[in-house]
Order: C-alpha cells, then sequence, then structure tokens
C-alpha cells in the first residue's frame, strides 16, 4: 500500500472529529430556542460526545488488537455517518444526545486506532512528518469549523451540520474500504498474547509514560482557552460572534500551519526539547493573557493567541511522536488508545477546573468585573498547570527520539 493514500485517508477522518465539535458550538443557541431548553441542558449536546468517546476509548484499542485495526477503524466512520442522521430524521432533544453520545462511541473507534495505522504506515524516520500532517488536519477542522458551521447554521439550519457529517464520514469509510488493507495493519500474534494494559509498562518506559502524562498536563492547561476567551470578548469587551469567531481563528490556523513542520523536527531532534520548548511558550501566553485580560486590552490579546499556536504547535505532533515511536509495534493500538484518552482527559479536566473556577462569586463586584477576575484566576492557574508539565517532558531526556523507529 502507498504510505502517501493511508495518510490521506487518516487525515480525512482527523479533520472530522474536531470539526464536528467546533461546528456545533455556533449551533447551540439555535436548538436552544426550538427544543425550548437552557443553557446548562444544552451543554451536554458537547458533554455526551466528549464523556462517550472517553470511556470507549480503551475497549476499542483491545478491540482492534482482537479484530483488526482496519477494522475498527471503518466500523467507527460507519457508525458515525448512520448514527449522524438521527437528529435528521426525528424532531426529538433527548434523541439529538442519544445521537451525539453514539457518534462518541464512532469516534472512539477512530481515535484509538488512526495513529496506529498512521505509525504502521510510517515506520521510520519520517513518522515525525506524517504526525505533523495529521496534527496539522486536526487543527484545521477546529479552525474551520466554526467558519462552516456558522455559515451552514444561519443558511440551512443546524440539521445541515448533521448532514455535511454524516455524508463525509461515508466518504472517509469509502476511501478507506479502498486504499486500506485490513491484513496489513495486523499483528500476527494470537489475541491471548496481545499486550494488556498493566502499570508495569508505565514503570518500565519512561518515555512513554511521561509522554502520557506530559499529554494530560498541556491539554489540562489548554483546552478552555478558547472558551474563556469567547467568554472575555463577547461579554465583557462586548464583541460579536462574528468577529470573536475570526479572533480566536489565529491560534489553530498557527497550529495547522507549523505542526508539520514541528513533527518534521522531531525526526530529528529529542521530544524533550521541542515539547519542553512548546509548553514553555503557552505558559508565557497564558500569563500574558491574564494580564491583558485584567488591563482590558483587546489588540494585544491577538499576538498572545498567536504565541500560544505556535507553543502547541512545537508540542503536539512531537509528543505523538515520541508515544508512537517509544513502543514496540505490537502495542500501536493501546498506546493510540492512551494517548487519546490523556488528550480527552485532560480536556474533561480543563472544563472541569473552569466550570469551578467561574462559580467563585465575588459580592462586591458588579458581573462583568467578577466574570473578569474568573478569567484572570483561570489562566492563572493553568499557566502554572502548564509550567509543571515542562518538569516531565524534560525528564524524559535528551535520548527521547523514540526506541522503535
Amino acid at each position: 500500500m502507498n504510505s502517501r493514500n493511508i495518510l490521506a485517508v487518516i487525515m480525512m477522518a482527523s479533520f472530522l472529529t474536531p470539526f464536528s465539535g467546533s461546528a456545533l458550538i455556533l449551533s447551540l443557541p439555535a436548538m436552544g430556542r426550538e427544543f425550548q431548553v437552557g443553557a446548562d441542558t444544552l451543554s451536554w449536546v458537547i458533554e455526551i460526545y466528549l464523556i462517550t468517546s472517553l470511556v470507549f476509548l480503551l475497549p476499542m484499542g483491545r478491540a482492534a488488537d482482537r479484530w483488526g485495526k482496519v477494522r475498527v477503524f471503518e466500523l467507527g466512520n460507519f457508525l458515525f455517518m448512520l448514527f449522524s442522521f438521527l437528529p435528521v430524521l426525528y424532531d426529538s432533544f433527548a434523541l439529538l444526545l442519544l445521537a451525539r453520545g453514539l457518534q462518541g462511541l464512532g469516534s472512539s473507534m477512530i481515535f484509538a486506532t488512526s495513529t496506529s495505522i498512521l505509525a504502521d504506515a510510517y515506520p521510520g524516520k519520517n513518522r515525525g512528518k506524517a504526525m505533523g500532517w495529521m496534527v496539522s488536519v486536526v487543527y484545521a477542522g477546529l479552525s474551520f469549523g466554526p467558519v462552516i458551521g456558522g455559515f451552514m447554521n444561519d443558511g440551512l439550519g443546524w440539521r445541515s451540520l448533521f448532514f455535511f457529517m454524516a455524508f463525509y464520514a461515508g466518504l472517509v469509510l469509502a476511501v478507506a474500504m479502498k486504499v486500506l488493507n485490513p491484513l496489513a495493519h495486523r499483528v500476527k500474534k494470537p489475541v491471548g498474547n496481545m499486550p494488556k494494559i498493566s502499570w508495569k509498562l508505565f514503570a518500565d518506559n519512561r518515555e512513554f509514560s511521561l509522554s502520557c502524562l506530559t499529554a494530560m498536563l498541556n491539554y489540562s492547561a489548554t483546552f478552555a482557552i478558547s472558551f474563556l476567551l469567547s467568554l472575555y470578548l463577547q461579554s465583557v469587551l462586548d464583541i460579536s460572534a462574528k468577529m470573536t469567531g475570526f479572533i480566536l481563528l489565529t491560534q489553530p490556523v498557527l497550529m495547522m500551519v507549523l505542526s508539520p513542520l514541528t513533527g518534521a523536527l522531531s525526526d530529528r531532534k529529542p521530544a524533550s526539547l521541542l515539547c519542553s520548548i512548546g509548553m514553555g511558550i503557552i505558559t508565557i501566553g497564558l500569563m500574558t493573557l491574564a494580564v491583558l485580560v485584567y488591563c482590558r486590552s483587546l489588540w494585544l490579546v491577538i499576538p498572545s493567541i498567536m504565541g500560544i499556536g505556535v507553543g502547541f504547535a512545537f508540542f503536539a505532533a512531537p509528543n505523538n511522536n515520541a508515544i508512537m515511536s517509544s513502543l514496540p509495534r505490537e502495542y500501536y493500538n493501546m498506546a493510540s488508545s492512551l494517548l487519546s484518552t490523556m488528550r480527552m482527559s485532560g480536556q474533561v479536566l480543563s472544563m472541569a477546573l473552569v466550570t469551578v473556577i467561574l462559580s467563585l462569586a465575588w459580592q462586591e463586584l458588579s458581573p462583568v468585573e467578577m466574570l473578569t477576575r474568573n478569567i484572570v484566576i483561570s489562566f492563572l492557574f493553568f499557566s502554572v498547570l502548564c509550567f509543571a508539565g515542562v518538569i516531565p517532558s524534560l525528564l524524559r531526556g535528551k535520548t527521547s527520539k523514540g526506541l522503535y523507529r
């Protein structure tokens, strides 16, 4: 099989899942008006997808060991396509939540296998570059989701987004069935001899365990940034949602452009160095944002957002490459699942921390002043958390270029 064709399939699939989340955020108010539900209930449209994906990630990695990663990958796209039709065919908020939960199940199959399939296709020195392209497309989905979603929601209604998701997942499935060979990506071992997740793996493989910990700390510190900035720009500075979207676009666009370059760089330089530089840049960006939000400065916020985008580009692809290159091939499915689990655990923790901080009450302050103070506290807390992530990243040492290329 052609490695570039495999990369193309994985890139197509990697665009779908972040796009579905970022595009739907702009449609939540329309859903709330139609189904007569409040913001707290609407949040479950996003949360149930995230939780379901997280719960099934490790079981789907094990299923990939048993039945083959390509079969699980293709089944995930099929389920995502199938359940995207539920909100279109039925006028029910309960079924909308059910559809999002089942989409999460399909996504867990895609998440658990895509990195593993790509690592199989690029076993040598070009793996980091391939990982960079995959990460780049993830951020393309995050970048263009709000733009495409906003136009489709305003022009065709929020259900058109689910039509688009179903069509796109079907397209990925068709291409995958043509390009991927189920037997070529299967480790030839009896099911009973397949590697199992154990604490011994974390204890014995320093690079793997520290890379996973670094990933969770990074996503815990960064996932809620866009949410906080959206609140600040719209509720404090009174900027329109459209303009807010364009301002926030700068971060993922920079990630998308730079990730292939930093991924290729990780084939030559240790991940400990690149990831630590990235998290250091993000830490500075978060601290700068805390100061600028307190001073209510708009245009200086944009360079800070761009800096965070550069920092994240230095982190994501090199860390993914380090995790996949620290284990032998028979562990790829498990490593891919654990990588996604750490990422999504960090995302859940990030939103949980923000929820707690934003609930703090300061009676002497007006609502806008209270929101501003809590956003500043959030950014300061996340900067400390991100800086803490530099420690396990550096502990990987100069040898963190991957034991298994």
